[in-house]
């Protein structure tokens, strides 16, 4: 039953993270979902230290940034990307410190980065997919490039991303909105969306799989999978192409 749980936990976050990666692939924002994971991650650690809700914690700390971020105006003097790696640095670093303080800090820190896939119930499985669900939602609406639309962009990835990290970690949510975009990646434009969310689903599968027979753990598992799987299906479009000419 624990593995099941854990593998539609996986399944859903690989039915939106994908999308939502392609949305940050086109905007060209790639720090913006490492940044405000890490964020997330931050809060976690604080309710950690506290003894609170980690999510509770990680949704608003995650929430102000996202005010923070969405008010940098597009034509700033300041490059986004820099901004965006820059709070990345700091988040993490403030991240650390914060678990240094824990009594079983380096517990702590493995399962802020790796994730408790094993751990999910039924309760964080409905979080999950409302979260996803209602940020996908949030995405796809044409809000534009001023504030209001950014707020609502940064929002919904903030959405999708606090439960997630709980479930699978931060390495995982990281590399479902990065690697499966990229796999599927034309001509400088986003490729289907079909196919982005297929291979993160099969790397779920493949990766629990292996982790469960082999006894690595599941998240990276399915992260060393998803990459190879990305790298096989750009391998297969560049021969089909080389081959239809």
């Amino acid at each position: 039953m624990i593995l099941w749980f854990s593998l539609i936990a996986c399944l859903l976050v690989s039915l939106y993270l994908p999308v939502l990666g392609q949305q940050i692939l086109q905007r060209r924002v790639i720090f913006i979902d490492l940044a405000l994971a890490q964020v997330a991650a931050v809060g976690y650690a604080i309710g950690m230290a506290l003894d609170g809700n980690g999510m509770l914690y990680a949704a608003a700390i995650t929430a102000v940034v996202v005010v923070l971020l969405a008010l940098l105006p597009e034509q700033s003097d300041l490059p986004k990307e820099a901004v965006m790696g820059a709070l990345y640095a700091l988040a993490a670093s403030l991240g650390m410190m914060v678990l240094a303080m824990l009594p079983h800090a380096e517990g702590q820190m493995m399962e802020l980065l790796f994730g408790s896939v094993l751990g999910v119930d039924e309760t964080e499985l409905i979080i999950i997919a409302v979260a996803g669900a209602t940020a996908l939602f949030l995405s796809k609406q044409q809000w534009g490039n001023h504030f209001p639309g950014r707020l609502v962009f940064y929002g919904a990835l903030a959405m999708a991303v606090v439960p997630a990290i709980y479930a699978v970690g931060v390495i995982l949510v990281f590399a479902m909105l990065v690697m499966p975009g990229l796999a599927v990646w034309r001509h400088g434009h986003n490729g289907s969306a079909l196919q982005a969310v297929a291979i993160a689903a099969l790397a779920s599968a493949c990766g629990l799989f292996f982790s469960n027979q082999f006894d690595f753990p599941p998240s990276s598992a399915v992260v060393v999978f998803m990459a190879a799987l990305a790298l096989l299906w750009r391998g297969f479009c560049h021969w089909r192409l080389c081959f239809s000419r």
